[in-house]
């Protein structure tokens, strides 16, 4: 492999460090997973950039050079930088040694309009939860997310890894939460909102159509503005002493009753 050498002083580590840390914003995510980086080039995705240690002492395997020339191959730019970079900006333990940057799947609104069924993450604060949901929703075919007044950024490496990589297959677009609500009246979404206390059994809804589920943050629910406008209100039996679910674990569930619910509907 014949790559432009950079060392950690160089910027373009600089700006890696910066990512990781949550100060530098980019429309990229990082990633340090073969599995991650593999199904981007499954998936056609666009690979940024490209990190690959040069280390003379750790001769690769067969297998590995023609993973990495392949993927050398399809990233707009690749560098070779040395183990000791590399461990500066690992997340885990990666014996290949190779670091992608990978576009992330962003959109406006207007381009979801197209979408039947959207997940709204309601400020939700933990990347690990979000990512969870991320998992969850390309499992069961969710068309779309929109993180509406989002905490965590997009691009944090800790919700790529907890996703799976399933952030970059997923059309998401990002809005103020007055932005999001108008845009699904306008566009004729039934809104159901997570409601863990009031409304009807989640089981009780068809899910068909268009339409939109609403996931609230950790801490304080969803935004309580959701109210003011049309929506149905779902909840969770809880029959134990608890009165609440992870949230991603409260989202998966109502996620998958949506999806066999439209299946069923669809034949």
């Amino acid at each position: 492999m014949n790559l432009e050498k950079i060392n950690k002083k160089n910027e373009l580590i600089q700006n890696l460090r910066s990512l990781i840390k949550g100060n530098y914003n980019d429309n990229y995510v990082f990633t340090d997973d073969i599995n991650i980086i593999e199904l981007a080039m499954k998936k056609g995705l666009k690979i940024h950039q490209l990190f690959v240690c040069d280390d003379e002492n750790n001769p690769y395997k067969p297998q590995t050079i023609a993973f990495l020339n392949e993927a050398i191959k399809v990233a707009e730019k690749s560098y070779a930088i040395s183990r000791q970079t590399f461990a500066l900006l690992s997340q885990k333990d990666n014996s290949i040694g190779v670091i992608a940057l990978i576009e992330a799947n962003l959109h406006s609104l207007d381009k979801l309009t197209n979408k039947n069924f959207i997940v709204v993450c309601d400020g939700l604060e933990n990347p690990g939860n979000l990512g969870t949901i991320y998992r969850t929703a390309d499992s069961a075919q969710v068309d779309a997310i929109i993180c509406a007044d989002p905490v965590t950024k997009l691009t944090n490496p800790k919700l790529t890894s907890s996703a799976r990589g399933c952030n970059l297959l997923i059309p998401t677009a990002t809005a103020k939460f007055e932005e999001t609500q108008k845009w699904l009246i306008d566009n004729n979404y039934e809104i159901y909102l997570g409601e863990p206390l009031l409304g009807s059994d989640y089981q009780y809804y068809d899910y068909n159509g268009k339409i939109a589920i609403i996931i609230g943050g950790e801490r304080f629910g969803i935004n309580p503005k959701w109210y003011d406008g049309t929506h149905k209100k779902v909840f969770i039996p809880m029959l134990g002493s608890n009165n609440s679910l992870n949230v991603g674990v409260a989202a998966s569930i109502l996620i998958y009753e949506a999806m066999m619910k439209r299946k069923k509907k669809q034949g």
